[in-house]
């Protein structure tokens, strides 16, 4: 979670393999483990020192209060879970909700800068709507069973096809349902070839 944080994917994956291979990602190995061990393992993330900090307070946490075992808080109702996650040092909202989805199955969809710039484009929400109104508006439209899937898909499409900065506009499957790609609002889109769904990663 806490390598995520603004940082891009290849860079974030490859922090967490040299953690894993160096340290462990156990939280109490993580616990027991220096700042400045951590800091090196995770130097591709960038802010190695400070996420060092954040990551051995997290499990020193995780350990002395959940005997290394965050079930304890995953078992409990969704708001709950999420309100505790949250209050630990370095987990955000989001964090929080990809925990809560992915190793609770709880119905959450958390919300990245990607799927929140899909949304937006979509006129499904504003540029002006916090996380939790714009999280709200996607899980009364996904159903609660591919929330897993529409995470992961939208993450994808996001970073491949409907880019921050030239988005493929003309290689979007659904670029003719777009309000924004029909106005020409994409700055920098790029006409190309009609998508097909291999492309986007996107199932049809």
């Amino acid at each position: 979670m806490i390598l995520s944080q603004n940082t891009s994917y290849s860079n974030e994956a490859r922090a967490y393999e040299q953690l894993e291979r160096t340290i462990g990602v156990e939280p109490r190995r993580l616990a027991e483990a220096g700042v400045e061990e951590i800091a090196s393992a995770i130097r591709p993330a960038g802010m190695h020192n400070i996420r060092a900090k954040v990551i051995k307070r997290l499990s020193e946490i995780v350990v002395s209060k959940y005997n290394g075992d965050l079930s304890r808080i995953l078992i409990k109702e969704l708001q709950e879970a999420r309100e505790e996650l949250i209050r630990l040092p370095g987990v955000g909202r989001k964090s929080a909700d990809v925990v809560l989805l992915f190793e609770a199955n709880k119905p959450v969809m958390p919300v990245d800068r990607h799927i929140f710039r899909i949304a937006e484009r979509l006129g499904l929400v504003s540029g002006n709507q916090d996380y939790e109104r714009v999280r709200s508006i996607l899980e009364s439209i996904i159903p609660r069973e591919e929330l897993e899937i529409g995470h992961l898909s939208l993450i994808d499409f996001g970073r491949r096809i409907c880019r921050t900065r030239l988005p493929l506009c003309g290689s979007c499957f659904i670029a003719e349902s777009c309000p924004s790609a029909k106005l020409g609002k994409v700055k920098g889109s790029r006409r190309a070839r009609p998508a097909r769904a291999r492309d986007t990663g996107v199932d049809d």
